[in-house]
């Protein structure tokens, strides 16, 4: 944009004043308070507006202080420039009442729209703030430490570029750390949570390592148990069997006994039978013999009873106590029958609950099999997380590559800006 003239109708000091601006550069001198800050703030004013402050910020601000004493409600000016080789006419009025602008191009009569953005346009986006920090240098302000050497860098390698200042290498750059740190934070979050997941599944396959501890330890001492039960009932078993033999002898011995007795008992009955024959007998001979044999016969028989009559009376008080032996040992055979059936269900109910260990066990090795497949899928990065990442590389890369773009720039404009700033001096 180069400024061809400027009319101030009414600002400031100046009323109906006219400056012809030519190529080149064009002087303002005079003594203090002769208007050349009124003419600054002019220019600045038509370029950028002249709003009125509120309260008591509007008794010192720019409009107040340029506000004309005279005709205060006749406050305007008009600016003629050119811009991209077009003719361009700018008329803004500041007063409260009248307040307004227009822009035309002289060039075909078109009447463009202040307030849409087409001075905007024509200015390429400056703002009041980059005027004031490039274009226009104040006394003391163009000093180290401000960010005039900056903006001038960052515009003059925007344009040596791309032919147009709007391109911001600065503001991309901003955008690019921008999205870099929101996606390292995304980073930050998406890690965290796998990690608190990952520590979650640790703990669960700890407490579950710790429960398949516990039930092994248990099923050891429940197998102790059953080993031990299992020989008990052996030997219970095996002398249930050994005194019932015992017991079925004695019986039977008893029984034996009592029919010896009985044996001897008949056969002193035949003995007495066979002495009344052969006393018979001697009644019909002559000779002794039959009755000796009689005698003997007899004799014989009735110790025999006797004998048997004795045996059968002893034997019954032993085959008495045979049987009350037998009834307290079949008492006692009942008791030790129910401690081995006892310890048969408690075997048994050992068995079961080694079965429940058993499955139990199993299942928490499920569990933990379970576990441990998740653990390894978390330890694989998620989609997410590598899409992440590779936007971070991206990024990282992209800004790497700006900053060096934009310092190669920087030194290859030097010498365009040197021979143009030499030409306009």
């Amino acid at each position: 944009m180069e400024i061809r003239e400027l009319y101030i109708k009414n600002f400031g000091k100046f009323s109906e004043q006219r400056f012809l601006i030519h190529e080149g550069i064009h002087v303002f001198y005079g003594e203090n308070e002769y208007g050349k800050s009124t003419i600054y703030a002019f220019i600045k004013a038509m370029l950028f507006g002249l709003e009125r402050g509120r309260g008591k910020a509007a008794l010192n601000d720019e409009f107040s202080r340029f506000e004309p004493w005279e005709n205060p409600n006749y406050y305007a000016g008009v600016m003629r420039f050119s811009c991209g080789g077009r003719n361009f006419r700018l008329e803004r009025r500041f007063d409260r009442y009248t307040k307004g602008s227009s822009l035309i191009c002289e060039d075909d009569g078109e009447e463009l729209s202040v307030e849409q953005g087409d001075l905007d346009m024509l200015l390429e986006g400056m703002s009041a703030s980059s005027f004031e920090n490039t274009a226009a240098i104040g006394q003391l302000t163009a000093k180290p430490g401000q960010n005039l050497a900056a903006e001038l860098q960052n515009y003059a390698a925007n344009y040596y570029e791309t032919g147009s200042g709007g391109v911001d290498f600065t503001g991309a750059e901003e955008v690019l750390k921008r999205r870099k740190k929101e996606t390292e934070q995304k980073l930050k979050l998406l890690t965290q949570k796998q990690e608190e997941k990952r520590q979650t599944i640790r703990q669960k396959c700890s407490y579950i390592e710790q429960e398949i501890f516990r039930l092994e330890q248990e099923m050891l001492e429940k197998q102790e148990q059953r080993a031990g039960m299992e020989r008990t009932v052996k030997q219970l078993s095996e002398e249930f069997h050994r005194k019932d033999g015992a017991e079925d002898y004695g019986i039977r011995s008893s029984e034996r006994k009592a029919s010896g007795g009985i044996r001897k008992f008949v056969i002193g009955l035949v003995f007495v039978f066979l002495a009344a024959i052969l006393s018979a007998a001697g009644i019909f001979v002559s000779t002794s013999i039959p009755v000796l044999l009689s005698v003997s016969c007899l004799i014989v028989g009735a110790g025999m009873i006797f004998a048997g009559i004795a045996s059968q009376k002893k034997q019954k008080q032993s085959l008495e106590k045979a049987e009350k032996d037998y009834l307290k040992r079949q008492e006692e055979k009942d008791i030790r029958e129910q401690r081995v059936k006892a310890q048969k269900e408690k075997l048994q109910r050992l068995k079961w609950e080694l079965q429940r260990i058993h499955e139990e066990k199993r299942e928490k090795q499920v569990q933990r099999d379970n576990l441990m497949e998740q653990l390894e899928e978390l330890e694989e990065l998620p989609e997410e997380v590598r899409k992440l990442k590779q936007t971070w590389r991206a990024l990282e890369l992209a800004e790497q590559t700006m900053a060096e773009a934009a310092q190669s720039i920087s030194k290859g404009f030097g010498e365009m800006l040197n021979a143009r700033a030499s030409q306009i001096l």
